[in-house]
């Protein structure tokens, strides 16, 4: 099929879609609530992946796993006859510490599984490669980068997930993140007795703050420096010696959010130089994150997708309210789609809360992960069997590159 190109044909390629879904739904619902009963932080989705793989095992595909040395990243594939086209739909696993799934990790790894599956089953024949792709570590520490930097997601033709949100959106771009890790060290002393023969290592620390306040200035339109204490010391009678904090930078630039990552460290050196202390300054360039960059020749047929089957969109402005993902080091190498769906009954519910947590395990939440599963599965078909738009989405990334 080189476009959905009559009602009737989009029909029936739907309806078999939506037969296998149903077949299915019950399970994959009961998966997405275990998953949400069960987060796991960065690094650690053990019991998420072993979920993952064992559906995936169950449904017929092979599966390869500690993908770029990481354990609990894996690949799972369904190929027919040839390996291209090859699409890969990401399955995001990673909690938030102290929230649990706040930000619906746990509808984005059911829904990349159920697209899989329910494409796979509801077409047979489809030649390719159908892959389920699991990435640990969205939230802090870079998954996709370490898999995408190992050349893990090279091969495909198209990579996508879709994202829970307060808002239905296609486009929503995202800021580049830089990591920086800081740690002073001084000298312990009686805090009261004898307070002048230590150096105070956090005092040095929340100069550091005070400096990196002082930059806020000089920062463009979307840049953004945040950063927590970690480490302030053993106790209020002891000099800490040693004091250690996080730092996350982001701009739209990546080379602007590297500028003001070694502003921060430069305050950081300054600042114990200051008092006689010592700083370690570790600037993670090889986890940055890039910014995302949407493949729009996918995104215009996706939005003709979740028109066609009754997804409300709402797209808005695609800078606003920008945060970051590791799957813009993707998006250069891969055309890639990052769109969202809205499981919440307002925008006032903003992820990373409480109460986006509860919406990730709520009925409009497991209703969304359905649709979400239904589009992904239709733009796969239409990917796999459109060789044409898959030679214009390659043809708008290297056109992006070329800009970049």
């Amino acid at each position: 099929m080189n476009k959905i190109k009559t009602k009737l044909k989009f029909r029936e390629i739907k309806t078999r879609l939506e037969n296998v879904l149903a077949e299915n739904e019950d399970w994959l619902c009961e998966l997405a609530l275990k998953i949400h009963q069960e987060p796991e932080i960065s690094f650690n989705e053990y019991k998420t992946s072993d979920l993952l793989v064992c559906q995936l095992l169950n449904n017929g595909f092979k599966v390869k796993t500690r993908l770029a040395g990481l354990p609990t990243a894996f690949l799972g594939i369904s190929r027919k006859d040839k390996s291209h086209p090859a699409i890969g739909f990401l399955a995001e696993m990673d909690a938030l510490s102290g929230l649990g799934h706040a930000c619906g990790h746990n509808l984005i790894a059911v829904s990349s599984l159920g697209a899989s599956i329910v494409l796979r089953k509801a077409f047979p024949s489809l030649k390719g490669s159908i892959e389920l792709i699991g990435c640990p570590a969205e939230e802090r520490g870079g998954g996709k980068v370490i898999m995408n930097n190992a050349g893990v997601f090279d091969h495909l033709d198209f990579a996508m997930l879709i994202h829970p949100s307060n808002r239905t959106e296609i486009y929503k771009l995202s800021l580049a993140l830089v990591e920086i890790e800081l740690v002073f060290i001084g000298k312990s002393s009686h805090a009261s007795a004898a307070p002048e023969k230590g150096i105070n290592a956090l005092d040095a620390l929340v100069q550091t703050f005070n400096s990196v306040n002082s930059l806020r200035s000089r920062l463009s339109g979307h840049s953004r420096i945040n950063g927590i204490i970690t480490d302030g010391g053993k106790a209020p009678n002891i000099i800490p010696d040693r004091a250690r904090a996080e730092f996350w930078v982001r701009d739209e630039s990546l080379d602007r959010a590297l500028e003001y990552a070694e502003m921060v460290a430069n305050s950081a050196r300054a600042s114990a130089l200051a008092i006689g202390a010592k700083a370690r300054v570790k600037i993670r360039q090889e986890l940055a994150y890039a910014p995302f960059v949407p493949n729009r020749t996918a995104g215009a047929v996706l939005w003709e997708i979740y028109e066609r089957i009754g997804i409300k969109l709402e797209q808005g402005d695609e800078k606003a309210e920008m945060g970051s993902t590791d799957l813009g080091n993707l998006s250069w190498r891969v055309p890639a789609l990052h769109p969202t769906i809205a499981i919440t009954p307002g925008r006032e519910v903003a992820p990373h809360s409480v109460e986006f947590a509860r919406a990730s395990a709520s009925k409009q939440g497991l209703e969304a992960m359905k649709k979400a599963i239904l589009a992904m599965a239709l733009m796969g078909y239409r990917v796999m069997t459109d060789s044409n738009l898959r030679k214009k989405m390659k043809a708008e990334l290297r056109e992006k590159r070329k800009l970049k």
